[in-house]
């Protein structure tokens, strides 16, 4: 009870420290959900600013921070109910799902100019609205076949992936894409990333309700497919870190009686702790590139990694590095050591 009591809290904390977003943003926000339009509020980065821009410009700064912050504080607060002492929140999008849209603006360092830059946002406004339309209408044709929680799990993947698809436009899944200019294209992506952030949240938050009714979704109840579609829902709710710790919980008992994947646990495990601790136990989550090779982002007690690996059903890190560099491509010789995202 006191647990209970403790974590309940904890969601009412979250929405008494939020903080209120400033007057600049007010015109780009609609029933919650911020939509960047001509991206004024961006008009401080770009020659010719004025004092009026610059102030607008600094109070959003100091709002994302604040957001940040306070989310931060709140998920330690449910998270310190669940027995996790200063969980580090590491690349954890922890912030309320307002501010964090907000925080998605194209980086394009040499792009000065605000004419030139509205006319890269008006070339990216119907690539980004005429993907957004094919998820919309992707999701009604493939929709739920029938009203189990698999049918639903099935359906709730489709949109989700093809905006992730949709974040690498011109490369892999996307290579075919229309070409776009890389400033363009930065628009797009950021655009295409805000979406994403919006359906990870719907579709945590729809989870959510169904773990709370009837537990993680067993393999012998919806099927593998669907047990992975559930699976990769909670995979992408970074967000609430403290629901994935939930359910990696609740996954690990059902791992002895194969009503979940041993993989996809040790997906989960190394996502959820190294948010939570820094650091991961499989090696599932690497880093782009670093000294001319990818390699698994901090890692517990290196020497037995493979051990651990081959328990779990998963390959040798070696034979693991070797598929990334099939997929993604050689690293350069003299690489930053840049985060990449796994599954």
């Amino acid at each position: 009870m006191r647990a209970i009591c403790l974590i309940i809290a904890a969601f009412l904390s979250i929405a008494a420290t939020m903080p209120t977003p400033p007057a600049a943003l007010a015109p780009y926000i609609h029933d919650g959900v911020f939509d960047p339009g001509d991206y004024g509020w961006m008009r401080a980065r770009f020659d010719g600013a004025s004092p009026a821009d610059q102030t607008a410009s600094d109070s959003i700064q100091q709002w994302l921070k604040a957001c940040d912050t306070a989310g931060k504080d709140a998920m330690r607060a449910k998270l310190r109910a669940m027995g996790i002492a200063d969980a580090e929140l590491t690349g954890a999008p922890v912030s309320d799902p307002l501010c964090t849209e907000a925080g998605f603006a194209p980086y394009l360092p040499d792009v000065h100019s605000w004419a030139e830059f509205q006319r890269d946002v008006a070339a990216a406004r119907p690539v980004v609205g005429a993907y957004l339309l094919a998820v919309r209408r992707a999701e009604e044709i493939g929709g739920p076949r029938g009203p189990t929680l698999a049918d639903a799990l099935l359906a709730r993947k489709l949109g989700e992936q093809m905006l992730r698809f949709g974040m690498t436009w011109g490369e892999g899944e996307m290579k075919d894409a229309p070409p776009l200019s890389p400033d363009v294209k930065a628009i797009v992506v950021a655009r295409l990333a805000a979406a994403t952030m919006q359906r990870d949240h719907a579709n945590t938050e729809w989870l959510k309700a169904i773990v709370a009714k009837q537990g993680w979704p067993r393999i012998s109840v919806v099927g593998e497919r669907a047990a992975g579609a559930a699976w990769l829902l909670v995979q992408h709710a970074d967000a609430d870190p403290a629901f994935q710790l939930r359910v990696l919980r609740l996954m690990k008992p059902l791992i002895a009686i194969n009503e979940v994947s041993k993989k996809d646990y040790a997906y989960l495990y190394d996502r959820v702790m190294l948010k939570l601790t820094g650091k991961q136990l499989y090696a599932t989550q690497m880093r782009a590139c670093a000294n001319g090779r990818r390699q698994p982002q901090p890692l517990d007690d290196p020497p037995n990694v493979d051990a651990r690996r081959k328990a779990m059903g998963l390959d040798s890190l070696a034979d693991y590095e070797e598929q990334m560099t099939k997929l993604l491509g050689p690293c350069p010789a003299e690489s930053l050591g840049h985060s990449a995202a796994t599954p």
